[in-house]
């Protein structure tokens, strides 16, 4: 037990002082009912305060629910969006292609069985953004078992512009927990 929730705490960058381990009751009897009913689909979660606090307690319930069994497979995995799309286009100037860091954090948001993304704050979605997060999506709703959970501010707060901006805002608004 300890070696399975410690890899997964690890690889979702929790460390043994962080605050998810001192959160009120309520908040993760909360936060558990959202995984439950997200269970399975994509779930938008509105969050005015603090997006990263809120999607590292529901990475540490998801672990909860999920460590058994995972054999130090990662089946739930924290993607922080902004690093991710920085790292896809300094892979474009690498001669080496894509690091293995990038390598693992795409098999890892593609095949966990729940992914939390978080960081969608500080990106301008530009047609190249929404598109890998649409992309993204899109991938693991073609599997009924995977549960995706977006942590974001208010929608109206995100900044983008063209086409793929306003499907990514509808499908999130449609998504909302």
């Amino acid at each position: 037990m300890f070696v399975q929730t410690t890899y997964l705490l690890e690889r979702n960058g929790i460390q043994l002082n962080s605050n998810v381990f001192k959160s009120d009751p309520v908040q993760v009897n909360n936060t558990l009912k959202i995984l439950d009913s997200s269970q399975g689909k994509l779930g938008v979660i509105l969050d005015n305060n603090d997006t990263s606090a809120r999607s590292d307690l529901i990475t540490y319930c998801a672990i909860c629910q999920h460590w058994n069994g995972s054999q130090l497979h990662c089946v739930v995995y924290h993607l922080k969006f902004s690093q991710y799309v920085e790292e896809i286009q300094r892979s474009w100037s690498n001669r080496g292609g894509e690091s293995e860091s990038l390598e693992y954090t795409k098999i890892w948001s593609k095949s966990a069985k729940v992914l939390i993304i978080s960081g969608i704050d500080y990106v301008n979605f530009k047609n190249f953004q929404c598109q890998t997060l649409l992309e993204l999506i899109q991938q693991r709703n073609s599997n009924p078992d995977n549960t995706t959970i977006i942590v974001s501010p208010p929608l109206s707060s995100l900044v983008g512009e063209g086409a793929f901006f306003s499907r990514l805002q509808d499908m999130m608004r449609k998504a909302v927990i």
